[in-house]
């Protein structure tokens, strides 16, 4: 059996209460000098409610305690010892569960701080991933207004070019022309003199040689 205070195996000696409870020498002198009450029921003790008894007893003193005892009182004990030994049993069941319990809650409340901080920060991080992808979706609006922008001026842009094409298509089509014109020969601009009919009733004229006429240069003579 254990101390129904400390729960520490109980060997040699030991206090009985009165009240159906079992405590180790110590701590039933720490309830005496202190005019405590019983762990398990709070029933005040005092030393006429306590008695020595020995947990594990010589076959010589059980010889001695039972002799003399009628058997119905010797039943009746028996079955006191009995009830009692249960009842220590069930104590001892219920500290170990209500010792376990605690064990179990102590490592809920632990595992609950760490759930709580991991929560913490998960939901602070989520909070900056929000902050995040609303900045995002504002760059996004921000780059769809540029781009529809840019579009814009890119359709202007292509308008313009398509009037200075069609320009440069229409001076370089006036310019082609005026540069055939240009190169033509000037007897298509000039027309040739008509034959003289009269040149006949001339009379001949030999050309001057350079003999005959010195101051002639020999390329008018050719």
């Amino acid at each position: 059996m254990r101390c129904n205070a400390c729960w520490r195996e109980l060997e040699g000696r030991a206090i009985s209460t009165t009240c159906g409870h079992i405590l180790c020498n110590e701590d039933a002198s720490k309830i005496l000098s202190n005019d405590g009450a019983c762990p398990i029921c709070d029933q005040v003790l005092s030393k006429s409610l306590m008695r020595p008894v020995d947990i594990n007893p010589s076959d010589e003193w059980v010889n001695m305690a039972m002799a003399g005892i009628s058997p119905q009182i010797l039943m009746k004990s028996s079955y006191k010892s009995i009830m009692f030994y249960i009842g220590q049993k069930e104590l001892e069941m219920q500290y170990k569960m209500n010792r376990i319990v605690a064990q179990c809650r102590q490592k809920c409340e632990t595992m609950q701080e760490k759930f709580t901080e991991k929560m913490e920060q998960v939901h602070t991080a989520y909070q900056k991933m929000a902050k995040r992808c609303q900045q995002a979706e504002q760059e996004i609006e921000n780059l769809s207004k540029d781009k529809q922008e840019l579009q814009e001026k890119f359709s202007e842009k292509s308008r313009q070019k398509r009037k200075l094409d069609e320009m440069y298509d229409q001076l370089r089509s006036e310019y082609e022309s005026v540069k055939r014109s240009a190169i033509q020969p000037a007897n298509n601009f000039y027309s040739r003199a008509d034959h003289d009919l009269f040149a006949n009733d001339l009379p001949d004229k030999k050309p001057l040689t350079y003999e005959e006429d010195p101051s002639l240069s020999l390329s008018d003579c050719c």
